[in-house]
């Protein structure tokens, strides 16, 4: 879950004032005035459980996270029965390391979006093994598309020992897409396991390899299969495909050095052998770097995390001076640029971060959120949809990609987007309240009244 921007959203979900005018401020780039006048708001209407929950959603953008629990908090006494507070307050204790206070808000708001995930990581945090396997099967079934989730829920059940139930889990990914390459890749790893399994495995792998051929972990795998059933060279040929491709590669010199010798080729598998020794030999110093980036950047989170972000900012800072390529620094970087108003900077934190590591779909989102808070829609619905790309499971992306088409007169392409946004978060207001519009754009009015309706019925719920 995206945690400053997740939170940020929920501020910009209102729809009534004071807190339009907020979402107004902000959306202008005016972070700090928008955040001046929720707190007016609050001393003037300390009854406004609305107010004090987007004025917690804008400190915790913030990185105030003290002040952000308590304006939640007040939201939730306010409104007790409210899951929308409920899940807000959840999720900020739980990032702010109190899980067992955390577990009885998120599992009252286990049907808001995203709830579950977190419970998942609260019951990790307390040892409870089952309820985290339960909670990530309960969103797996209310969100099938979701690959991360999937992925997580089939390492979780393989750290359980059910590896038939992983089997399962990860075969499902490959019914949403049969040529998605990760999926393939698992379910041929969990087959591997027994001979009876080879033949099948190896049939996934190539496919895998056909879509990916430079996939690392799908090629030593290949090797692997092969090898077992005492087909030596063509393992051999595909390792030495493999160190074509991937020369630094630690574990194809490992095997390498144990077919080579296998082969009767003792010089080859010298070779093999120096050429890991001197690659471990550079993974443990550069294990030793990550390790000091980790410590440091965890320090800059957490620090954010206690409203210090000037702090905060200066030991990130400091990450980037251990490592200057680590992209999720840049992305944190970029999310203070973007709360203390600095558009620019902001979006040159988040393409460097994107420039060091594409494959991640909220540096995407993020960078689409901030061409469109500059004035570029055109650029924000490119990286909106790079962002999809990578995670179709993105509901704010969806939402955005939705909304710019809808600006742009493209009203049913919009419907599409709102409606895949709305499967994904179905407890989402704005997703419903944009759903009606855009239905209303293309003149389907028993469209626009179910959305009006299901939006009518979140508010009600409250």
């Amino acid at each position: 879950m995206m945690w400053l921007l997740a939170v940020a959203a929920l501020m910009l979900s209102g729809q009534a004032d004071p807190v339009s005018e907020a979402k107004r401020l902000f959306e202008a780039g005016d972070g700090m005035g928008a955040l001046q006048h929720l707190e007016t708001a609050s001393r003037e209407q300390p009854d406004n459980a609305e107010v004090h929950h987007a004025l917690g959603a804008l400190y915790a953008s913030a990185g105030r996270m003290r002040e952000a629990l308590v304006s939640v908090e007040r939201a939730v006494r306010i409104e007790p029965e409210s899951t929308l507070y409920a899940s807000a307050l959840g999720e900020l204790l739980y990032r702010n390391g109190r899980a067992e206070e955390a577990r009885p808000y998120l599992e009252r708001a286990s049907d808001e979006p995203g709830a579950l995930i977190l419970l998942a990581g609260v019951y990790e945090s307390l040892g409870d093994r089952d309820a985290v396997l339960s909670a990530l099967e309960q969103h797996l079934e209310n969100n099938p598309e979701d690959k991360n989730t999937r992925l997580l829920f089939g390492q979780q059940l393989e750290a359980s020992k059910r590896f038939e139930d992983a089997l399962s889990v990860y075969r499902g990914g490959l019914d949403l897409d049969p040529d998605d390459a990760i999926f393939l890749y698992k379910v041929a790893e969990a087959l591997s396991r027994s001979r009876e399994g080879y033949e099948e495995a190896e049939s996934l792998t190539r496919r895998a390899l056909e879509l990916q051929p430079e996939a690392l972990e799908s090629g030593i795998l290949l090797a692997r299969l092969l090898d077992r059933q005492s087909r030596h060279t063509e393992a051999l040929s595909e390792l030495e495909r493999l160190r074509e491709l991937h020369p630094d590669a630690s574990q194809v010199h490992f095997n390498l050095t144990t077919l080579y010798q296998r082969a009767g080729e003792p010089d080859k598998a010298r070779d093999a052998a120096a050429r890991f020794e001197e690659l471990t030999a550079k993974e443990k110093q550069s294990s030793d770097r990550e390790a000091r980036v980790a410590v440091t950047y965890k320090r800059g989170v957490e620090l954010l995390q206690t409203g210090k972000m000037g702090e905060a900012e200066t030991v990130f800072q400091e990450t980037l001076e251990i490592d200057p390529d680590h992209a999720l620094t840049q992305s944190m970087l970029a999310k203070i640029a973007f709360s203390k108003g600095d558009v620019a900077s902001a979006l040159q934190w988040i393409e460097q971060a994107v420039e060091n590591d594409g494959s991640i779909a909220e540096f995407h989102y993020l960078e689409a959120l901030f061409e469109l808070r500059r004035g570029n829609p055109q650029a924000a619905l490119q990286a909106a949809n790079r962002a999809l790309a990578l995670d179709p499971a993105l509901a704010d992306a969806w939402s955005m990609v939705g909304t710019l088409l809808l600006d742009a007169g493209r009203a049913r392409e919009a419907v599409t987007c709102f409606e895949k946004a709305s499967a994904l978060e179905p407890s989402n207001e704005s997703v419903q309240l944009n759903l009606a519009s855009a239905y209303a754009a293309v003149g389907d009015r028993a469209g626009e009244a179910r959305a009006m309706d299901r939006y009518k019925e979140l508010t009600r719920s409250r």
